[in-house]
């Protein structure tokens, strides 16, 4: 694909488990050397910030976010479809992804495709490290991010 496209990996690794997106965007930067499919991706991270994530994916055809939610098993990730109503999406972070993508459509700053990828985490605490079952879906959920870039 010729138009920008960009990964962004929300989170915090120094609050265990919210450091999931960062950790896959490391691990998709580990394997762009080697996987065609990463070739002129973006790979960012992200405190979630609704003006930085604007910033982040302005101007993108495709943009992929990988975040981290509590409330559900722990490791279990999906793809998520925001919500047109701008309603907070699930997300670990104060002011949520949906009401971020509700403000970006408000000033016309919506990548041609948005696809958010969510784990769920249970150690939120201070500290670094995820907890293992958040660690097991880092991989697969790099895979997913790699099959999408594949067909954008």
């Amino acid at each position: 694909m010729d138009g920008r496209r960009v990964v962004i990996g929300v989170g915090n690794e120094y609050r265990r488990d919210d450091g999931f997106g960062p950790r896959v965007v490391a691990e998709l930067s580990a394997r762009r050397g080697h996987d065609p499919r990463l070739a002129g991706v973006e790979l960012r991270v992200s405190d979630g910030e609704p003006a930085r994530m604007l910033e982040a994916w302005t101007g993108a055809d495709v943009a992929v976010v990988i975040d981290v939610a509590s409330g559900g098993t722990a490791g279990a990730w999906h793809e998520v479809t925001l919500p047109e109503s701008g309603e907070p999406a699930t997300s670990g972070h104060g002011f949520g992804l949906g009401a971020t993508v509700a403000l970006a459509r408000e000033l016309d700053r919506l990548p041609g495709r948005l696809v958010t990828l969510v784990a769920y985490g249970r150690e939120f605490g201070f500290g670094v490290g995820l907890s293992d079952p958040v660690a097991a879906a880092v991989s697969p959920v790099a895979d997913r991010v790699c099959e999408l870039e594949a067909t954008s």
